[in-house]
């Protein structure tokens, strides 16, 4: 009786295991990664954006993906960076592909009132993209 159990509950977990290792992935994120790898290396820590840490730490969800979008928006139509602008246009692509309407979830989502340096939020950025893949989201 026990080996039968056993038998059992070990091809239960076969079973189930091929599905919850198998992540989704999605190749404007993982672009992304790419890019945001790239780019932090030219970077350094004097330019300052809005903190998300605590949208990172809330679940990584589509109010996170919207306020990196919009911060990088902005500051890459003020600095010209070319490696900013495709972040922005690969984070453009995906918000598009999830039919998410960032202006009416941006009015909820607070304005934080620290600041860190563009490395950090990138790095944030990186975190949530790895989450969301594994996560199938």
């Amino acid at each position: 009786m026990e080996m039968m159990t056993f038998v059992l509950v070990s091809t239960v977990a076969l079973l189930i295991s091929p599905c919850a290792a198998n992540p989704i992935y999605n190749m404007n994120l993982n672009n992304i990664i790419d890019l945001v790898q790239e780019y932090s290396k030219t970077l350094n820590e004097s330019i300052y954006v809005e903190d998300v840490t605590h949208l990172v730490e809330s679940g990584c969800g589509n109010n996170f993906i919207c306020k990196v979008h919009e911060i990088l928006e902005n500051h890459a139509t003020k600095q010209q960076k070319y490696k900013e602008k495709e972040i922005v246009r690969n984070l453009e692509v995906f918000i598009n592909g999830t039919n998410v309407n960032c202006t009416e979830v941006l009015k909820t989502v607070p304005k934080a009132r620290t600041e860190k340096p563009i490395p950090a939020l990138l790095e944030n950025l990186k975190i949530c993209i790895q989450k969301r893949n594994f996560s199938g989201k």
